[in-house]
């Protein structure tokens, strides 16, 4: 009898050992810190479940969209595949990444993710593309203005907040204090040298702020009227006379300005606090952003978790996201990366981004005035054409030149993928 129920137990384990179903999962491989948390993640996931293996493949940021590509075209994605959100339209369009649940959609048995996860993840966390979810993200990041607590204590101005941040009007007249002061190299830092995805991500916001955008969001098939609109255009000016006036600077050839006490105030991201802690300290103040006349804004959306087409256990693949997307895994993934949390809940049990935390300001943008970069398909060309006008904008040429021809360049990609229908 006890010989039987050891072949039992053995046979029991063979069996569950062989039932193991393994989920294939790719996603950047970022740095150590916020590595190890996932993958702590991932093996928690396991232990609760352990008839599925999830597997992660991580790959180097450089090649990672090049091995997306390879893996489409080869039929050979993983069951659960991290997406950059703005391209979560493109990837969906494509026929890359199925639905994780439908907005419009009334019987809710079909749906792979729980209406309740949808609803309390902030917008900067939910990638959708024609009323449909496609992508979920634990966390996002947040543009902020970067100065001294000395500094601004030096000029006797008002201390901003998020519900009454600066106007534009007094913001240059702060610029124009400063720069009297002659203690500073540069007044301010927009990072216009800034590459890939930065123009779009940085300036989208100040657009928004001047009440213009990149292109319509009902159709996504008009940038006329738009991005050349007179609100785009007086942006625009703006932009291009605080470089004339030397407030700002296209390229400096230099490193760590604001580190090294070059820059009076830096427009950059939540990623640069802890380096900018080090080097500050106790003075560094972190500010909200500017507004230009329709409320401020920032950015929003970061790397999110999709399920391919190619994926055979799509419902075992959406219980990994709704794991990750708990508020208990949430809240552990900000407190050991530093990220901001996507969930209000999650956030309430973070140090930095509880209403008492030092970074809460940072949560507020994120979840409060956030504007998303647009979901269509033709988003990657949008953003190109956009950062070229920029630059163009910066090196002199005339505003509605610029954004004349990024509008011409935007409407005939769209004229040329037929609609992205």
């Amino acid at each position: 009898m006890k010989l039987c129920s050891v072949l039992y137990l053995l046979l029991l384990c063979c069996v569950s050992y062989a039932s193991a179903k393994p989920i294939e999962l790719w996603r950047t491989l970022t740095a150590p810190d916020e590595m190890q948390v996932f993958e702590q993640q991932v093996k928690r996931f396991n232990q609760l479940n352990p008839q599925t293996e999830i597997i992660v493949e991580a790959i180097p940021h450089g090649s990672y969209s090049d091995s997306v590509i390879g893996g489409a075209l080869a039929k050979d994605l993983p069951c659960i595949l991290a997406v950059d959100q703005p391209n979560v339209a493109n990837y969906a369009w494509s026929g890359l990444i199925q639905p994780l649940y439908d907005l419009s959609e009334n019987n809710l048995t079909n749906q792979l993710i729980k209406a309740a996860t949808v609803k309390r993840i902030n917008p900067s966390g939910i990638g959708i593309y024609q009323n449909k979810v496609y992508s979920l993200g634990a966390f996002d990041i947040a543009l902020a203005m970067f100065t001294r607590k000395s500094l601004i204590h030096q000029l006797k101005v008002r201390l901003p907040s998020v519900e009454q941040p600066w106007s534009v009007e007094e913001f240059e007249h702060i610029l124009q204090k400063i720069k009297q002061l002659n203690q500073y190299k540069y007044t301010l830092n927009l990072n216009l040298s800034g590459v890939g995805e930065w123009s779009s991500y940085a300036f989208l916001p100040m657009l928004k702020s001047s009440g213009a955008d990149l292109i319509e969001r009902k159709n996504y098939r008009k940038s006329e009227g738009i991005l050349n609109s007179q609100a785009a255009i007086n942006w625009g000016t703006w932009l291009q006379n605080t470089i004339n006036s030397g407030f700002t600077q296209v390229q400096t050839g230099e490193h760590a300005l604001f580190e090294r006490g070059l820059v009076a105030i830096d427009y950059n991201g939540s990623w640069m606090i802890d380096r900018y802690k080090k080097a500050l300290g106790d003075d560094l103040l972190i500010l909200p952003t500017i507004d230009f006349g329709h409320g401020a804004y920032i950015g929003g959306g970061s790397w999110h978790y999709s399920i391919t087409r190619q994926c055979k256990q799509p419902k075992v693949a959406a219980r990994f996201i709704e794991f990750i997307m708990s508020d208990q895994q949430i809240s552990y993934f900000s407190e050991h990366t530093g990220f901001i949390p996507t969930s209000q809940t999650a956030a309430q049990h973070t140090r930095l981004y509880r209403p008492q935390g030092e970074l809460y300001r940072l949560y507020q943008m994120s979840a409060e005035h956030v504007v998303m970069r647009p979901a269509t398909p033709g988003y990657p060309a949008i953003s190109n054409i956009f950062a070229q006008a920029i630059r163009r904008i910066s090196e002199g040429e005339q505003v509605q030149t610029a954004f004349d021809r990024a509008v011409d360049e935007i409407e005939q990609n769209i004229l040329d993928n037929r609609g992205y229908r």
